[in-house]
């Protein structure tokens, strides 16, 4: 029996003493002893592990001189072998979705021919100024303003004119309004109390009414019932403004706090020299609806545009 055991023994080392020898190169101090006992075992006999080294004494500071640690002889192990686990994939990049394409502004059509354009989307251009009408002075060209009067019958058409570097345009009208109810007289032909407007070029004067100064650049003044127009031939005072009472000074005049033919009139300047007879008391003044004694009238509206227009030196044109 023991002989067996033995037999036994010595095929069990066989087997485990080369895998010892493999395993103990890799083994550690405190594996050594656990392999002792492996051995041990294997040979039907318990064992205690008895430690190798002494203790606080390093494993190699105790093997004879000239013997080699197994340890200087096992390769070094690197930072890859000292774990098992593989490193982490590395997270794949998510692509990001690509910008919108850029938003354009399309560019604002051009603007018609001839028309001005600002350039900025939604402007609309600037009207063109219309061309104003040509406008005949007759014989009073030169003067910078003028009120051109046609008349046709009682009636009569007016004009405001300005000259330019290209002639004389119209800036006002045309209007109509009234002629004496004679018509107009040939040059030179008016006669007092013929109820014919004079024909000729004159100069505008200052203005008078019953109601205030509109913006006459001629100056102006308001009447009341002591202010009169002298239209007696026979006085020294013909064809002028004075202040009642006559104390025979003139035998007649005409009164001037007259609404509303003279709530604005303009003095126009005929027979300023007051030749007696040949017609006095010339004025441009609000229309009444019908032809007047001598004067020239248009409607309060018009009228005022046309006192306003002026500037010192404007005349009229009568014919």
């Amino acid at each position: 029996m023991r002989r067996r055991r033995w037999v036994v023994a010595a095929a069990a080392a066989v087997v485990v003493l080369p895998a010892l020898a493999w395993a103990g190169s890799s083994a550690g101090p405190g594996d050594r002893g656990v392999l002792a006992t492996v051995v041990a075992e294997g040979g039907g006999r318990t064992a205690s592990p008895a430690p190798t080294t002494a203790p606080g004494v390093p494993d190699d500071a105790q093997r004879p001189a000239g013997t080699v640690s197994r340890s200087a002889s096992r390769p070094a192990v690197t930072a890859a072998d000292a774990t098992s686990d593989p490193a982490p994939p590395t997270a794949a990049l998510t692509a990001l979705p690509p910008p919108p394409p850029a938003t354009t502004v399309p560019p604002a059509p051009p603007a018609p021919s001839g028309e001005p354009s600002s350039g900025a989307p939604g402007d609309d251009p600037a009207p063109a100024e219309p061309a104003r009408e040509r406008c005949d002075v007759g014989p009073a060209a030169g003067a910078e303003q003028v009120v051109v009067v046609r008349g046709s019958g009682q009636r009569a058409t007016v004009r405001a004119c300005s000259r330019t570097a290209d002639g004389y345009v119209t800036d006002l009208g045309p209007f109509t309004g009234w002629v004496g109810r004679g018509g107009v007289a040939p040059a030179g032909a008016k006669r007092e109390g013929d109820g014919r407007t004079p024909s000729g070029v004159f100069g505008l004067r200052g203005g008078f009414g019953v109601r205030a100064d509109p913006g006459l650049a001629q100056g102006w003044f308001t009447v009341d019932a002591d202010d009169v127009w002298v239209d007696d031939p026979g006085s020294a005072l013909y064809n002028t403004h004075q202040r009642l009472p006559a104390d025979g000074r003139w035998a007649s005049a005409e009164q001037l706090a007259n609404p509303p033919a003279y709530d604005y009139a303009q003095v126009i300047g005929y027979n300023e020299g007051a030749t007696p007879g040949a017609g006095s008391a010339i004025f441009l003044h609000v229309a009444t609806g019908g032809p007047t004694a001598g004067c020239v009238s248009l409607p309060a509206s018009q009228l005022l545009e046309v006192l306003r227009w002026q500037r010192p030196g404007a005349v009229t044109a009568i014919s």
